[in-house]
């Protein structure tokens, strides 16, 4: 694995160039350990500092404040409880990262808003939602 790892000299951060689940800085690095495909950050994890405790999950970031999914630098990782994870979350970037809705539909200014959890929704499929589920346009309504 080490053959596969290169320092960034700026952050420190041990950066995976070996296969990854994803495209660029949004994928994981993955390596076949013990018999099966694990991601490179738990492995490291594992081997270096100790078990992941179960129902946890692990947080990268690097001296920075960036989220490097390449990274396996075990002193830029720790596992937290998923809830602490999931509230950790930006979703800001997150959001910024999907362009488009499940279906296809860009997520351009006139095509999304945000509903009151926060989330981002498709204007075009919450039109088809309620055209097909039969409700009655406003302008129907007496």
């Amino acid at each position: 694995m080490a053959a596969k790892i290169e320092v960034d000299p700026e952050t420190g951060c041990w950066l995976w160039t070996g296969s990854c689940n994803g495209e660029g800085q949004s994928g994981y690095g993955q390596v076949s350990h013990e018999g099966k495909t694990q991601l490179v950050h738990r492995v490291v994890f594992r081997l270096l500092v100790g078990e992941i405790l179960k129902g946890f999950q692990m947080r990268h970031a690097d001296p920075l404040g960036r989220h490097y999914t390449l990274c396996c630098n075990p002193d830029n990782l720790e596992a937290v409880p998923k809830q602490e994870a999931r509230r950790r979350r930006d979703w800001d970037s997150a959001r910024a990262r999907t362009t488009h809705c499940p279906y296809g539909h860009a997520y351009s200014p006139e095509n999304s808003y945000l509903d009151a959890r926060g989330f981002r929704q498709c204007r075009t499929c919450r039109a088809e939602r309620v055209r097909t589920a039969g409700f009655p346009r406003p302008c129907e309504i007496s």
